[in-house]
């Protein structure tokens, strides 16, 4: 009897057009079983008992004998019938051919163009079944190998199913509804299942489990499975006739991320198993994205710890050499500037930190008048060549807020700055000081508004980095800094003429 015939070749085409041929001779649909790869013809004879063997000749490194001759001990039979298909012919093969038939029993060697009369009769000599008898001689039916070496599917490119079930009739039912689409790998108990995953080799990208299974029940295997780590995020389908609500929901409780009846349904089954594959594909590209991330993350630290690292060197030569200066004012002004100047370049890395939530605040009280001061005369040569003035509102009384004196220098650098790039000519920019219950306010006013289209979303990251200069991180960092230390940063447009910031500060 012929209940196991295996057909193992590279050639999708060829494994079909194999299996029509048997099917058209009567040969039952799930006593034919289509494997691409030597490696799954093994682990398909564990549980299954071959009773004819189907080949291509350069399926291993071996020749076809040796791999019939591990099919038969891995299937623990005595014997094997085997048809090889060449895949070309010329003389030297033809002499080789007639060697192996005489001296090897139940072989037979077929050579293209393999017309199916040929086949069916090479398929009676080999098995003298009854069945491959008064068939029909259609000359034009013949099964060839593909003109291109190239493989219709690559086994890498498949994603490989475990399907764990004692019955081997149910693991041919779910093998042949998805062989076509994945690489399917089977195994009769949950002891060789645990084996195979534990293994670590095939890169299972689900498993179909059977509950009802002697020794280790599907639920166990979920279990162990799920206790692992290796195989702990493989997605898990329960095949099983038990469809009451608490085996569903136990299933599910153990891990599973789906329930399939039996008798299985051939599109239920696909459909299921597609969704959950390209599920976990998702997963593995978020993983993957998230990872990508915290790589860059780190690089980016890196960066900035080198960049800090190169630019605080010749800073501190400045300051080195302004002891030296004869006009102590100048020096001392000098000397102030490039402290700011490299405590400002450290502020880059802050806010990095600030936008991941891992940023430390240590507010202080700290003079908000002698800040502004220095952020006036950071932008002094500008604002001398445009012939700005500043008019200073409430600097007669001291403000102190509580924050932090570097972030604070920051923001009204970056603001004042800006407002300084956009004022006009021989215009005065306005900056106001006012206590309000538990806050200080600072107001910066100037001639000139900003762009419409950048409203919106001026606080955003890079929103205007279409200017001329600048990198579009001045006052998306000023946002951040502002808010860090619990504070509120806004603008308004007055009149379409002027532009007017706020920031407001918890007052010491």
């Amino acid at each position: 009897m012929l209940d196991h015939i295996l057909i193992v070749d590279e050639s999708r085409l060829v494994r079909e057009a194999l299996a029509k041929i048997l099917l058209s001779c009567g040969v039952r649909k799930n006593a034919i079983a289509c494997i691409e790869t030597a490696e799954d013809a093994i682990e398909y004879a564990q549980f299954s008992t071959i009773s004819l063997l189907i080949c291509s000749e350069n399926l291993t490194s071996k020749n076809s004998f040796n791999f019939r001759d591990e099919l038969v001990e891995t299937s623990n039979i005595k014997q094997l019938p085997l048809m090889v298909l060449s895949h070309q012919i010329d003389e030297e093969n033809l002499e080789k051919n007639q060697h192996i038939k005489s001296a090897l029993s139940n072989s037979i060697c077929l050579f293209p163009p393999f017309k199916k009369q040929q086949v069916i009769e090479a398929l009676f000599a080999l098995t003298q079944d009854t069945i491959f008898t008064n068939q029909p001689h259609p000359d034009s039916d013949t099964l060839s190998k593909p003109v291109t070496d190239k493989k219709p599917v690559l086994l890498e490119q498949k994603p490989t199913i475990l399907v764990v079930d004692d019955e081997s009739s149910n693991i041919d039912v779910a093998a042949g509804n998805l062989r076509d689409l994945y690489r399917v790998m089977a195994a009769k108990s949950g002891e060789h299942a645990l084996k195979i995953v534990a293994n670590n080799t095939h890169n299972i990208r689900l498993i179909l489990l059977d509950i009802m299974m002697p020794k280790m029940d599907g639920y166990q295997v979920c279990r162990s499975l799920k206790d692992n780590e290796v195989s702990a995020s493989i997605p898990v389908i329960f095949l099983s006739a038990k469809a009451l609500v608490e085996d569903i929901k136990y299933g599910f409780d153990l891990g599973a991320v789906d329930y399939i009846t039996k008798p299985l349904n051939g599109d239920l089954l696909r459909a299921r198993v597609a969704t959950h594959i390209r599920l976990q594909q998702q997963k593995l590209d978020l993983s993957a994205q998230v990872a990508t991330l915290k790589e860059n993350a780190k690089l980016r630290e890196d960066i900035e710890k080198i960049t800090h690292h190169d630019l605080k060197a010749p800073l501190n030569n400045i300051l080195f050499e302004t002891y030296r200066l004869a006009d102590k004012k100048a020096a001392k002004s000098i000397n102030r500037a490039v402290n700011n100047v490299v405590n400002m370049v450290n502020n880059s890395l802050n806010v990095y930190k600030i936008e991941q939530g891992i940023y430390t605040l240590m507010p202080q009280a700290t003079n908000l008048k002698l800040l502004i001061n220095d952020a006036i005369n950071a932008v002094a040569t500008i604002s001398h060549d445009k012939k700005l003035h500043f008019a200073l509102n409430g600097f007669d009384t001291e403000h102190a807020i509580m924050a932090e004196p570097l972030l604070c220098l920051s923001i009204f650098n970056n603001l004042i700055k800006n407002a300084v790039e956009a004022s006009p000519a021989n215009q005065t920019i306005t900056i106001e000081l006012t206590h309000n219950n538990n806050d200080i306010s600072f107001k910066l006013t100037n001639l000139g508004i900003i762009a419409k289209h950048l409203r919106s979303t001026l606080f955003e990251k890079y929103s205007s980095s279409n200017h001329s200069t600048g990198t579009g991180l001045g006052t998306y960092s000023a946002k951040l800094m502002t808010q860090v230390q619990h504070g509120e940063i806004s603008f308004n447009i007055i009149d379409e003429q002027q532009t007017q910031f706020i920031v407001t500060l918890p007052a010491a």
